[in-house]
């Protein structure tokens, strides 16, 4: 025990303080441990084991530590840098609620809607359904280990208490990752979203070449079955291709 406490020096305890911050921040952002229904407790306790698993990997000789102010900014820094990581989480996230909004229109399921108490906004129920799918596949295909992978990267790339946003172009970054996020999107969204117009072409072309047929009695039936089918199908390919998307942002 003596011996552990010789360890414990100043710089080693400003380390493994900036690594907890910086694991930390981006438990508390990103959407899996973020949500509103993991306790503020277990996400300090998901972090500070992370941390533990992390820190050997930390070159102390690197850091140096002068003074307390040092300390402070070197934690907003660190702060900062877990809540950019946790944001591009994020943005994977929403293509996936993008994906479900743009199905509920094609099946006119927009309409119903359910409150989201994370966001405090009302949600459609395929995105919800489409977002339940994807956080079981999140751990399921072991998405969660290159999470774990990724934040031990990072300390070898970016060493603690160096990191300074100005130094990076966050806006053409985030412009980037938005218009990769749209692309996903629409590249499965489109074909259920085309098979929905193709019905409502084919719905306006009977009822202008026969007034006294009705096809709106059975056009959300049809439309919403034909567009369930196709996605159930398809299933696989999402999830393969989500993890593909996943896996390549921090590869």
């Amino acid at each position: 025990m003596e011996s552990f406490v010789q360890l414990i020096d100043q710089n080693t305890t400003y380390t493994f303080l900036l690594l907890l911050a910086r694991v930390l921040s981006f438990v508390a952002f990103m959407p899996v441990f973020g949500h509103v229904s993991v306790s503020p407790t277990i996400r300090i306790g998901i972090a500070f084991y992370f941390t533990l698993f992390i820190f050997p990997l930390v070159d102390t000789t690197l850091i140096h530590i002068p003074n307390e102010a040092v300390f402070i900014s070197a934690l907003f820094s660190e702060i900062t840098l877990g809540f950019v990581a946790a944001m591009l989480v994020q943005i994977i996230f929403s293509a996936v609620q993008i994906i479900g909004d743009l199905i509920g229109f094609a099946t006119t399921l927009s309409m119903a809607n359910m409150f989201d108490p994370t966001t405090g906004t009302q949600q459609g129920i395929m995105s919800r359904f489409l977002y339940m799918i994807v956080l079981v596949l999140y751990f399921q295909t072991g998405m969660y280990e290159v999470t774990i992978l990724m934040l031990a990267k990072s300390v070898g790339i970016i060493t603690l208490g160096e990191f300074n946003l100005f130094n990076y172009d966050v806006i053409a970054m985030a412009i980037k990752e938005i218009n990769h996020m749209f692309i996903f999107a629409f590249s499965f969204a489109f074909p259920l979203f085309f098979i929905g117009f193709i019905l409502d072409v084919y719905y306006g072309y009977g009822t202008r070449s026969m007034p006294s047929f009705s096809p709106f009695v059975l056009t959300f039936q049809i439309k919403f079955t034909l567009i369930f089918i196709f996605m159930m199908l398809g299933l696989d390919i999402f999830a393969s291709s989500f993890q593909e998307y996943f896996i390549s942002k921090f590869s």
